[in-house]
């Protein structure tokens, strides 16, 4: 009797950790509130190379922080090591939380893309978003990032489901934990810089 208690118990345990890891889980139903939040905050998806200057220009784009507690890979291009302010914020701040927490660096995979970049990635990856409609890749707006999942422990990615399922229900951010990609895919949206919860956890 005790060992069915106990193996139910496991169960039960299991389950609602598998509930919580897949309210990350990417869907069409994500994607389109990325794009319903950037339509509202009437966030345009950068068009070229020549749109991207002009945004960087108008410091409507900022360089994405690099400290002891962020890096970026080395892959990612320089013309798209750029992110909208308030995505920068959120950056500094999960940076420092999480070094604090687990003494490492997070690194970033992904930033800013154009439509044109976009398409390039399309060719290359057939699950790569759209460059239009409802499911558009939110990359396109600059509010978006990409975190590495590889090199993190298990307890790091728990740490950081957590953390990122705690501003999800505050709705600051729309997250989804890919995994062909093995990154955590984060918009930020705008309301970020003016909530005083997102300074703690």
């Amino acid at each position: 009797m005790k060992r069915v208690a106990k193996v139910c118990l496991l169960l039960m345990i299991f389950a609602f950790q598998n509930v919580y890891a897949q309210s990350l889980q990417g869907s069409p139903e994500s994607m389109q509130k990325q794009n319903q939040e950037a339509d509202k905050e009437n966030l345009s998806r950068i068009k070229n190379d020549a749109e991207l200057a002009r945004m960087k220009n108008k410091k409507l784009l900022v360089h994405l922080p690099v400290n002891k507690t962020i890096r970026i890979d080395p892959r990612l291009e320089e013309k798209y090591r750029w992110c909208r302010p308030w995505t920068s914020e959120f950056l500094i701040h999960l940076g420092s939380d999480f070094y604090a927490h687990m003494g490492n660096q997070i690194q970033i995979n992904s930033a800013v893309r154009t439509i044109s970049y976009q398409r390039v990635l399309q060719r290359k990856n057939p699950n790569a978003a759209p460059t239009g409609g409802i499911e558009a890749s939110s990359h396109l707006t600059g509010s978006t990032i990409d975190i590495a999942k590889k090199h993190m422990t298990r307890g790091e990615i728990r740490w950081m489901r957590k953390y990122l399922l705690s501003l999800e229900e505050r709705n600051l951010i729309e997250a989804t934990e890919e995994f062909n990609q093995t990154v955590f895919h984060i918009m930020v949206f705008k309301c970020y810089s003016n909530s005083k919860a997102s300074l703690k956890k």
